[in-house]
């Protein structure tokens, strides 16, 4: 558990903006990438994931309103996004939370698979999001992601990396949070690291996770932050114990 939580060296590329590459031999197995079947024929991410059972994918309600289930598939168990050996799931329902309000609470989705994923444990493997724990400020927690690593997240700057993206960094109390983030609600848990690093256009619906002993449990899903990602402002994610419930009633 302490190697998902290793910082990155001076050297380090910039990526989720300002964090580092999954190594070649490390899986964040629990991951899965979101794609939806372009026009030209291809499949294209956008938006993150995470596996909480063989055939159920937690994301933000943000990444599928509006959008048709039968043109979204979700790949798991690769680290690049090039990785053709991955197995493919075709979505085939998801539901958002019936209180989901854009940029203001509630922005969580669970996604229905056709098939399930074969868990094999290191390169696919389920996340514990079962807590009614509330996680404080000064927490150390993890996110991933193939979101854009230049600060200028849509658009003609976009940088969008293939190979999967970790960041180590802190949470904030939703006191300080406000002070930045004023429509912030309790449904919510913030995390900021020094200028330079955070979640960017990409990351959103992603896991944020951190220790639980000898294990991980996910405490956020990227709801939202600023127009410039990691730009000293905090990342805002869903806080997953207050939907304990809720998504346990969908787990079935």
């Amino acid at each position: 558990v302490d190697a998902y939580f290793e910082q990155a060296d001076s050297s380090s590329q910039e990526r989720v903006v300002g964090g580092y590459d999954v190594p070649d031999d490390e899986y964040v197995p629990y991951q899965v990438s979101m794609q939806f079947l372009t026009r030209s024929g291809k499949q294209r991410h956008f938006c993150g994931g995470s596996l909480i059972a063989p055939n159920r994918v937690l994301t933000a309600a943000h990444c599928v309103n509006g959008q048709n289930a039968s043109r979204i598939t979700v790949v798991a168990g690769v680290r690049d996004l090039n990785d053709s050996t991955g197995p493919r799931a075709q979505v085939q329902s998801y539901e958002m939370h019936e209180n989901y309000q854009e940029l203001v609470t509630s922005d969580i989705a669970i996604l229905k698979l056709e098939s399930a994923f074969e868990l094999d444990d290191k390169r696919i493997a389920t996340i514990d999001v079962s807590s009614n724990d509330l996680v404080g400020a000064d927490q150390d927690v993890l996110l991933s992601g193939w979101g854009s690593v230049f600060h200028f997240g849509t658009g003609p700057f976009a940088k969008y990396p293939t190979v999967l993206q970790k960041l180590s960094y802190k949470t904030l109390s939703n006191e300080k949070c406000k002070q930045t983030m004023e429509q912030l609600t309790d449904t919510e848990i913030c995390a900021l690291e020094r200028f330079g690093k955070g979640a960017c256009n990409g990351d959103s619906g992603g896991p944020l996770v951190m220790s639980n002993g000898e294990s991980l449990k996910q405490v956020g899903v990227v709801s939202y932050g600023t127009a410039f990602c990691a730009s000293n402002s905090p990342d805002v994610y869903t806080r997953v114990s207050m939907f304990d419930a809720w998504i346990k009633e969908r787990m079935a």
